[in-house]
């Protein structure tokens, strides 16, 4: 398993890493729901059919949990919450719900485990390494 990357260079002036390069991923494309059950799901002989009513099922039971104000834990995969952005205002009395809140994310945070010291690994990053995107020599 393997990510691919290439290099960027900072273009923002007012950076102090102006002018270096970093490594940024390079997509290799989208999967869908389909490829994933295909991939993974119809050779454990589950029904195609059946596969995509339980994530359909899912994704609504989430939205309505998270609705709720709930975060949902979905072990193996990570946690799902939502928040608030919004602008800030003086004083607690000036805040307006529908002028001050700006928008509503989702938030995820992959499931992972922690190593020896302050290191954590995330399930889907585990067993993960680089490789330079095809056609690209720094």
């Amino acid at each position: 398993m393997a990510i691919h990357i290439k290099l960027i260079r900072n273009n923002i002036k007012r950076s102090s890493a102006y002018g270096k390069y970093f490594a940024k991923t390079v997509s290799q494309g989208e999967v869908t729901l389909k490829d994933l059950v295909r991939q993974s799901l119809l050779a454990r002989g589950y029904d195609e059919g059946a596969v995509v009513a339980v994530v359909a099922d899912l994704e609504h039971a989430l939205k309505v949990k998270l609705s709720d104000g709930y975060t949902v834990v979905l072990p193996g995969i990570g946690r799902f919450s939502l928040r608030v952005e919004s602008q800030g205002v003086d004083e607690p009395r000036q805040f307006s719900l529908r002028r001050h809140i700006t928008r509503i994310v989702c938030g995820f945070l992959p499931a992972g485990h922690r190593t020896s010291g302050r290191n954590i690994v995330y399930n889907f990053c585990d067993g993960v390494s680089a490789v330079w995107q095809r056609g690209f020599k720094p």
